[in-house]
């Protein structure tokens, strides 16, 4: 029986701009086939903010996966389906965002499960992450997975978001009442191959990331004077990689914490604000003090981290005087994408500019990146493993051979780097024979005892790595 993919992946553009980051590429590729190189700098001009070539070439990958486009011979065609998808979508958008949601139901866990859950009427993230997690049996430390499917719903135009909840539009209601997504059946010998979900223990990481998430949102509920809130944000920002000054008392900021990244460097102060009720109001923000604060520090940034923020002007004065509103959420979100794929400090710079509540399209973007970088760095142990079980093959094993053996699920980019990376003189892990075949230089023992010799030369003796 043909099983369905567990991960999805977004696309760039906008959390509701999924489909039409879709169009617009396949409308490029059918006017003109081009070579990966070539679709990697289109996905840059459609999309200018996409922001890694890593997660480019995941987004090539998907879309292949969707079945839009196809790779031969190193050159992007359309498919028979991305051609009939673009003329739907002039025809009838409406016909064609129900082919892609048909697709989805029929390839990717879990859209059924939403839908589903949606249909009894409006519910929180949270309630749909944990219904979805609940039906899948998955063990995702991540909201990540949830959050890619529904921003996929919604800007295929079936669910919407209004304020912290989610319901069905009315297309959405038409759709469910129609019978789907019962009616979506996965032919027999068709859709993707099996997906197993290995559940494992939390990683060193992960624990510590759940360790602080928890102590944050803790010290927001509790009142008081608000130490413990300080304590555990000043930690929080010192786990993602910041120096953190943690100083508190009247007339101080209660945390600065500095990006040391040379002539890039930022500064942002946090201030907490912890609240039995986990609600801040707008008057317990002061934003004259806080600017005064900003200066005093020469802070580039300021934040107010909080369980939630409610009430008056609050959310027009933040956004006028540029004081960035954190709820204790978003930080979880962080830790865990941070404790899955180091973000670097130059993106979470994105997360701090401008002012009000934290822009949805900005932290979707950058949990989307940390979700591919956790994914690049699983296609180093496909990689490996693939060449350790076809090296002993007649046939030359090379990047495109892998394409293959890993059924075109990454893109040829993606594998070429992922090679030159277990090539390089500092890993070793791979070599390259004289016919240009790959080979294994390590069993995978040795190959992951190397990458622990590498952490530790490159640890501080004098640091505690994880404290």
């Amino acid at each position: 029986m043909t099983t369905k993919y567990a991960s999805d992946l977004p696309l760039p553009g906008g959390v509701e701009q999924y489909y039409e980051t879709l169009v617009e590429l396949l409308r490029r590729v059918g006017k003109q086939p081009m070579y990966q190189e070539q679709l990697a700098e289109t996905v840059i001009d459609v999309c200018p903010n996409s922001s890694s070539s890593t997660a480019i070439n995941q987004y090539i990958s998907l879309i292949s996966r969707m079945g839009f486009w196809s790779v031969k011979d190193d050159t992007v065609r359309l498919t028979p389906d991305g051609n009939a998808l673009l003329d739907k979508h002039d025809d009838d958008p409406s016909a064609a965002k129900r082919s892609v949601l048909t697709m989805k139901l029929r390839d990717v866990s879990g859209y059924d499960v939403l839908l589903t859950a949606l249909k009894q009427g409006p519910i929180s993230f949270d309630h749909a992450d944990s219904t979805l997690k609940k039906a899948l049996d998955v063990d995702w430390k991540t909201k990540n997975q949830t959050m890619f499917r529904m921003n996929w719903l919604r800007s295929l135009g079936y669910v919407t978001k209004d304020g912290h909840d989610y319901s069905l539009t009315p297309s959405g209601q038409s759709l469910v009442a129609s019978g789907f997504p019962s009616s979506i059946v996965t032919p027999p010998g068709n859709g993707p191959t099996k997906v197993i979900v290995v559940k494992k223990p939390p990683s060193v990481l992960i624990a510590k990331a759940t360790s602080l998430a928890d102590a944050v949102e803790k010290g927001a509920r509790t009142g008081g004077d608000g130490s413990a809130l300080e304590q555990a944000a000043a930690d929080a920002f010192e786990f993602l990689g910041f120096d953190v000054q943690l100083i508190g008392g009247s007339g101080n900021p209660d945390v600065v914490a500095t990006a040391p990244m040379g002539s890039n460097t930022y500064r942002a102060i946090v201030e907490t604000k912890s609240r039995s009720n986990g609600t801040v109001i707008q008057n317990d923000v002061n934003f004259n003090a806080l600017n005064e604060h900003k200066v005093k520090s020469n802070a580039d940034f300021v934040l107010v981290l909080a369980a939630d923020f409610s009430g008056g002007n609050l959310e027009k004065w933040a956004c006028d005087h540029k004081v960035r509103l954190f709820r204790v959420e978003e930080v979880r979100q962080i830790l865990f994408a941070h404790a899955e794929a180091m973000i670097p400090l130059d993106r979470l710079r994105d997360l701090f500019v401008g002012g009000g509540s934290t822009d949805e399209s900005t932290l979707s973007a950058i949990l989307a990146d940390s979700e591919v970088s956790a994914q690049h760095m699983k296609l180093c142990g496909q990689v490996f493993g693939a060449v350790l079980a076809h090296q002993t093959d007649e046939a030359t094993l090379n990047e495109h051979a892998l394409f293959y053996i890993l059924s075109g699920a990454h893109s040829i980019q993606a594998i070429q780097a992922t090679v030159s990376l277990l090539q390089s003189g500092l890993i070793g892990a791979l070599g390259r024979a004289e016919d240009g075949s790959l080979y294994c230089r390590l069993s995978r023992r040795t190959f992951s005892e190397r990458l622990r010799q590498i952490q530790e030369a490159i640890a501080d003796p004098a640091d505690e790595v994880l404290k």
